[in-house]
């Protein structure tokens, strides 16, 4: 469940994505995760961004990967893991080319809401996600990610 925690900030990022080919491309969490590090792969798909993430070194052999595909207009899109639906869903809403804010449910339950920045230079995603006390697998409270360009 740490690693779907984990998966709901990188999520939010996928909206700025779109903002510019700058966003397209991979990006890797500066905390590792048990196992290996988390990688984020973001792709402009038609009108909105898909996004793609996966924890891969030596210790991840056989992990899952988390996918979601969103047209950046809020609408809750499924999170699925491995093709499943994980009973997560994320409404992502780009506010400017720099900018996205992330509503994030479980089971239809607000869990979070996540805000991302892109740096100036586009090197560095910034997300900062508030967790309410009904999110499973990590504590309420405040989570601040840094993601680099790889």
């Amino acid at each position: 469940m740490r690693r779907m925690v984990l998966v709901v900030g990188l999520l939010s990022l996928s909206s700025m994505v779109g903002a510019d080919s700058l966003w397209s491309g991979t990006w890797i969490l500066r905390e590792a995760e048990p196992g290996g590090q988390l990688t984020m792969k973001l792709e402009e798909v038609s009108t909105g961004w898909k996004v793609t993430s996966k924890v891969v070194g030596s210790g991840a052999a056989g992990a899952s990967d988390t996918y979601i595909m969103t047209p950046l207009d809020g609408k809750d899109v499924p999170v699925l893991i491995d093709g499943k639906p994980s009973g997560q869903t994320m409404g992502i809403t780009k506010i400017d080319s720099h900018h996205t804010v992330n509503v994030i449910k479980f089971k239809g339950k607000e869990i979070g809401v996540s805000k991302a920045e892109l740096s100036t230079n586009g090197k560095v995603i910034k997300v900062e996600t508030d967790y309410s006390d009904s999110n499973p697998g990590a504590p309420a409270g405040k989570q601040i990610q840094y993601w680099d360009r790889q």
